[in-house]
């Protein structure tokens, strides 16, 4: 694990700022979406995701109206346990455009009120076909790796690395 800088925190808001949101998100200068049923809650009450680097987010909680691109999402959720379905995209100068890995996967992760978070993935410098999916983790300070992925011959596998578990 590494320890989260000024940078990895901001990082993703500059991106959100550069790459723009989807069209679900409210304002015409970027917000968060509220994704939780009823009324809605004061900040200190929900938890804040991120759409990070390199992935795009396909559903929150088997919810497919829940998406993002990277750096192009952010949504409000209640805290505790929640299921992200995400694609790594990854840049490819010898194909034009994204490659995008051929396997959605599916991490689980606990988010504490009143946190941010985002959600990330990394190919490996040294191993080119494995990837990690790693979540930036307020509670912890810490970027949290929550799979391993190793791709070869047109198939991934993945491998859960052991969560950190986040506490508020």
């Amino acid at each position: 694990m590494m320890q989260l800088s000024t940078a990895c925190v901001l990082l993703p808001f500059a991106a959100q700022l550069l790459v723009g949101c989807n069209a679900k998100v409210l304002g015409k200068f970027g917000g968060t979406d509220k994704a939780y049923p009823g009324a809605e809650r004061p900040a200190a009450e929900i938890a804040i995701f991120q759409c990070g680097f390199n992935l795009a987010v396909l559903a929150i909680d088997e919810n497919r109206s829940l998406t993002g691109e990277t750096g192009g999402c952010s949504y409000s959720l209640l805290p505790g346990r929640h299921t992200f379905r995400v694609s790594i995209r990854k840049s490819d100068a010898a194909v034009a455009g994204k490659w995008v890995q051929l396997d959605d996967q599916v991490v689980e992760y606990d988010l504490v009120a009143g946190k941010t978070y985002s959600l990330h993935a990394f190919q490996d410098k040294n191993s080119p076909e494995t990837f990690t999916i790693d979540m930036s983790d307020p509670t912890v300070d810490k970027i949290v790796t929550v799979k391993v992925i190793h791709c070869s011959a047109g198939h991934c596998a993945a491998s859960p690395p052991g969560q950190t578990k986040a506490r508020g």
